[in-house]
């Protein structure tokens, strides 16, 4: 069973090329997560999670996912990320992460995506997101052949810079730089209600029909990516960029 959470389209472009492949089911997380499903798989074949990076390790929100989960039938666990450039020391907080569960970890695989942090970085051109996507099908290939045959990634080696950046700057980042206080609308919104529909969280609440964040973001980019008229904006970071968004 791939399972798969996606903000602006790389991880379920993953997921759905390593179903293909693995002729395999694919579960969207975003509702279950959005709404407080309760979590419960069955799956004769690997359990398979995609996801993107998010300061150098899973997302907060899918930790807790992991750690409150029950995962039936198949034991065997594999997790695949994509980055814009680097999971650092991802893999240790996974394995504390999956400890209290009763899954075999088959280890963390790793897949350069296009870059799609608009609060933060400039984007790519269009020209360069198709290349970095022809050349993800590679790894994609390789993780599903891993997969089918039942083996486990490769450990990777990391760094004492891995490590500070997945704790230290991590923690750091998410203290002082993740937060929802920039994101205002302008005159282009029409008052869709698409923001808060995509948003994992349940973080953009609207008055008088317009949004409002409400102080526990993530920065997934979902809102300001797949807001149709372009509507939302990140302070001035984000004034005249193009959106990223994999369809």
């Amino acid at each position: 069973m791939i399972l798969y959470f996606s903000g602006t389209g790389n991880s379920k472009y993953i997921a759905k090329e390593l179903a293909h492949r693995l002729k395999d089911e694919v579960t969207d997380l975003f509702h279950m997560i959005k709404e407080h499903k309760e979590m419960s798989f069955t799956s004769e074949k690997p359990y398979v999670l995609v996801c993107p990076t998010y300061g150098w390790r899973v997302p907060r929100f899918l930790s807790d996912f992991l750690k409150k989960a029950e995962f039936k039938g198949n034991r065997n666990f594999y997790v695949v990320m994509n980055c814009g450039s680097s999971i650092g020391s991802a893999e240790k907080y996974l394995r504390e992460d999956l400890k209290d569960s009763k899954v075999v970890f088959k280890g963390l695989y790793e897949i350069v995506m296009p870059e799609n942090y608009i609060m933060l970085f400039n984007l790519d051109s269009e020209e360069k997101n198709a290349q970095t996507i022809e050349a993800a099908e590679q790894g994609i290939s390789y993780a599903a052949e891993v997969i089918a045959c039942g083996e486990s990634f490769n450990k990777k080696k990391t760094s004492i810079i891995d490590d500070f950046l997945s704790g230290i700057v991590n923690d750091v980042f998410f203290k002082f730089m993740v937060k929802d206080k920039k994101f205002y609308y302008t005159d282009k919104c029409n008052k869709c209600g698409l923001c808060a529909k995509v948003c994992i969280l349940d973080n953009i609440e609207y008055v008088e029909g317009y949004p409002r964040w409400k102080g526990n973001c993530t920065h997934c980019a979902a809102c300001i990516s797949k807001c149709p008229r372009d509507a939302i904006e990140y302070g001035r970071k984000t004034v005249g960029k193009k959106r990223y968004l994999l369809k």
